[in-house]
C-alpha cells in the first residue's frame, strides 16, 4: 500500500510542479510570490477541511498540544519551502530544485534512523550515493542550460531543500506518535500554521513592496493557484499515508528520485530546457539508484 500511496503523491506532486513553474514568472517581486502562496495555503485549509468532512474525521479534531506542536513544525517548514520554491524556480533551471530537494531527504532519513531506529542497509547507502552522483550530473547539466548559479541562488535552493526535509520529518513524526489520528487533522493544522507564517511574512518581511504581477496574468495565476492547492493537499495527504507504511530510507529518496526524473522530462517536454547527454546519464543513474535502494 505504501508504494500505491507514494505513486498517487507523485502524480499530485508533478501536477503541482507543472503549474508552479507556469506561475513562477507571474509574481514580479517577493511580496507577490508570498501572496500567491498565502492564497494557496488558505485554499489548502478549505480542501483539507473538506477531506476531513468527507472522511468523517471531524470527531477526531482536538487541541492536543503535541499534535499542534508537530503540525506547527510542519507548517513552518511548509511555509518556508513554498516561498523559497517559487523564488528559486524563477532563478534556476527547473530540475535544480529537485537536486536540492534530494539533499533535503537527509533530514527525515537521519531523524528516522536516530529517533525510530529505522534500519539502513549498506545497499541503500550505495543507492543514495548513486543518487548523489545523479545530483552532481544534473548540476553540471544545469550549467549547460543556464548560467552558473550565484551564491544567493545556491543558498535559496539549500533552504528550500532543508525546509522540505523538516516538513517531511514532521510527517514521519506524526504517523509514529499518533498512528490512530486521521492524517486529515495533521494536514489541516499544517496549513493553518503555514498560513499564519506566510501572513506574517507578507505583512512584516516584504518591506514597502507593492503586489505586482506580470501584465494581465493575475487572473490566470489565481486559477493555477487553485489547482496547485488541490494538488498540494492531495500530495501531502498521500505522502503522509505512505510515511505510515514505508521507512524513511525507502520513502524519501524514492519520492525525490522519481520527482527528479519526472521534473527533468517535464522541463524538456513543456519548458523547452534542452535534454543533453548529461541529463540522460543523470536520469539513468537516478533510476538505477532507486532500484538498488528498493531491492
Amino acid at each position: 500500500m505504501g508504494y500505491l500511496f507514494l505513486s498517487l503523491a507523485l502524480i499530485c506532486g508533478a501536477t503541482k510542479g507543472f503549474f508552479g513553474k507556469k506561475i513562477s514568472g507571474y509574481a514580479e517581486n517577493t511580496k507577490s510570490a508570498v501572496l500567491l502562496n498565502l492564497i494557496r495555503m488558505l485554499l489548502c485549509i478549505v480542501f483539507s477541511f473538506a477531506v476531513m468532512l468527507f472522511s468523517s474525521d471531524i470527531g477526531y479534531l482536538s487541541f492536543d498540544i503535541n499534535i499542534i506542536l508537530i503540525s506547527a513544525i510542519s507548517g513552518i517548514g511548509t511555509a518556508f519551502f513554498v516561498v523559497s520554491w517559487l523564488l528559486a524556480v524563477r532563478k534556476s533551471a527547473y530540475m535544480m530544485l529537485d537536486v536540492f530537494l534530494m539533499l533535503g531527504t537527509l533530514v527525515p532519513i537521519i531523524t528516522g534512523y536516530l529517533i525510530y531506529s529505522e534500519p539502513i542497509a549498506m545497499r541503500q547507502i550505495v543507492g543514495f550515493a548513486l543518487l548523489l552522483v545523479a545530483v552532481l550530473t544534473m548540476c553540471s547539466y544545469n550549467n549547460t542550460v543556464k548560467e552558473k548559479l550565484s551564491i544567493g541562488s545556491v543558498l535559496l535552493l539549500i533552504s528550500c531543500g532543508f525546509a522540505n526535509g523538516i516538513a517531511s520529518a514532521s510527517q514521519k513524526l506524526f504517523v509514529n506518535v499518533f498512528p490512530e489520528t486521521p492524517i486529515s487533522i495533521f494536514n489541516l493544522y499544517t496549513y493553518v500554521f503555514a498560513s499564519i507564517v506566510l501572513s506574517l511574512f507578507f505583512v512584516f518581511a516584504s518591506g514597502k513592496e507593492q503586489v505586482k504581477f506580470n501584465g494581465n496574468a493575475s487572473k490566470r495565476a489565481y486559477v493555477f493557484i487553485c489547482i496547485m492547492a488541490m494538488a498540494l493537499s492531495l500530495h501531502s495527504y498521500f505522502s503522509t499515508m505512505a510515511a505510515s507504511h514505508l521507512d524513511s530510507m525507502r520513502l524519501y529518496p524514492l519520492s525525490q528520485g522519481a520527482s527528479l526524473i519526472i521534473s527533468t522530462l517535464m522541463a524538456s517536454l513543456f519548458f523547452k530546457e534542452k535534454l543533453t547527454s548529461k541529463a540522460v546519464i543523470g536520469i539513468a543513474t537516478a533510476f538505477i539508484a532507486l532500484l538498488v535502494i528498493n531491492l
